[in-house]
C-alpha cells in the first residue's frame, strides 16, 4: 500500500468529494473504490472501506433529510431490510472470488455503472 501525505490528501479529498456526490444522486462509491485502487488497497480492503463508508453516509443523510422532513423513516424498513441481507451476501460472495479477478474486473465494473447512469434516460427519484 502506498503511503505518504500525498496519498492522504489525495483519500482525504475523495471522500469528501464522495459525500457531497451521495448526498445528492448516489454513486460515490465509484469514486472512492476507484481511488482506494489507486492508492493500493487490495480489492477487498477498498470494497470492504466503502461499505463501511456507504453505510455511515446512508445513515447520516437518512437522519438528516429524515428531520427535514423529506424522508419517512417508518417506510424505510423493508429497503433497509433488503439492503443489509444483499450487502452482507456481497460480502460474503466476494471473499471467495480470487483477488485478482477482482482487480481485474472492478474497473470495468465502476465504468459499465458510471455510464449506465450517466446514459440511462429517465433515471430519477420518481422512478
Amino acid at each position: 500500500m502506498v503511503e505518504g501525505f500525498d496519498i492522504v490528501a489525495l483519500l482525504v479529498l475523495a471522500a469528501f468529494f464522495a459525500g457531497f456526490v451521495d448526498a445528492i444522486a448516489g454513486g460515490g462509491g465509484l469514486i472512492t473504490v476507484s481511488v482506494l485502487l489507486i492508492a493500493g488497497f487490495s480489492p477487498l480492503q477498498a470494497l470492504a472501506t466503502n461499505k463501511l463508508q456507504g453505510l455511515f453516509g446512508a445513515g447520516t443523510a437518512a437522519i438528516t433529510f429524515s428531520l427535514k422532513g423529506h424522508v419517512d423513516l417508518s417506510k424505510q424498513n423493508l429497503p433497509a431490510l433488503i439492503a443489509l441481507i444483499s450487502g452482507a451476501l456481497g460480502a460474503v460472495l466476494i471473499s471467495y472470488i480470487p483477488a485478482e479477478n477482482i482487480r481485474f474486473i472492478l474497473p470495468f465494473l465502476l465504468i459499465a455503472i458510471a455510464l449506465f447512469f450517466w446514459l440511462k434516460p429517465g433515471l430519477n427519484d420518481k422512478s
